[in-house]
């Protein structure tokens, strides 16, 4: 019986709306699309299998670029628990504002992920870039962690969480970083990342590649990408 472990692979929900943020998740796509098995570009084993998610079949990010979703929400929410990571960018405020309400389906996926169990390959990931903390902070969900947003979007990201925490909840940590890597969320089962702006959000999909596969996978996708990774710092 051989003694090799079976290759991991790991389900990716990329969440969209319409006006997000290109690079938020373009980003993060372009890292995880580099991480294969066998390193081999031109029939590459790849170890994130990417599906982005939204309202209708077809999104307008930032306002120009046409992007078709792979699952619609209504079908993403029966198939939540399909998914190892989700990720939720974010883009400006006039976009964002009308999805901090009631009853919005981005929210109802965003909590039905944060509560999941963990999964076969470990805690799952929640990963949001830029002003897509605001979702987070608006479902309710971060209480208690340290978290980080575009620098613009930090007091911003404060009034959410106040509203938003349960009213016994210890308060959301917002803080100005690069990127953080959270820990887990209330209930033991969710990792939470947040990245700062933009493109903070390569740096932390890189850290995300360290954490799930080996140093040595993150620095040869840095390598292909021709990027200068910065590190989280101790």
């Amino acid at each position: 019986m051989s003694s090799v472990p079976p290759n991991q692979y790991y389900k990716v929900g990329v969440l969209l709306f319409q006006g997000a943020d290109i690079l938020d998740f373009a980003g993060p796509i372009e890292v995880l699309s580099h991480v294969s098995h066998n390193r081999n570009p031109d029939n590459p084993d790849r170890m994130f299998d990417i599906k982005t998610i939204a309202r209708g079949p077809v999104n307008r990010a930032a306002g120009s670029l046409a992007v078709h979703a792979d699952i619609l929400l209504p079908e993403a929410l029966e198939q939540v628990s399909e998914f190892d990571i989700l990720v939720v960018p974010g883009g400006p405020s006039s976009i964002l504002e009308p999805l901090l309400g009631d009853n919005v389906p981005e929210l109802d996926l965003i909590r039905k992920f944060a509560a999941l169990p963990q999964s076969s390959s470990g805690p799952r990931i929640l990963f949001s870039v830029c002003t897509g903390a605001f979702l987070l902070g608006a479902a309710g969900i971060i209480a208690g962690m340290t978290v980080t947003t575009h620098h613009h979007g930090l007091d911003r990201l404060r009034e959410i969480c106040a509203r938003s925490n349960d009213a016994e909840a210890a308060a959301t940590n917002v803080v100005h970083k690069r990127y953080i890597d959270g820990g887990l969320l209330r209930g033991g089962s969710v990792r939470l990342i947040t990245a700062g702006g933009i493109s903070s959000g390569i740096d932390a999909t890189c850290h995300i590649v360290r954490e799930l596969t080996t140093a040595e996978m993150a620095n040869f996708v840095v390598r292909v990408m021709e990027y200068d990774w910065r590190q989280l710092s101790e």
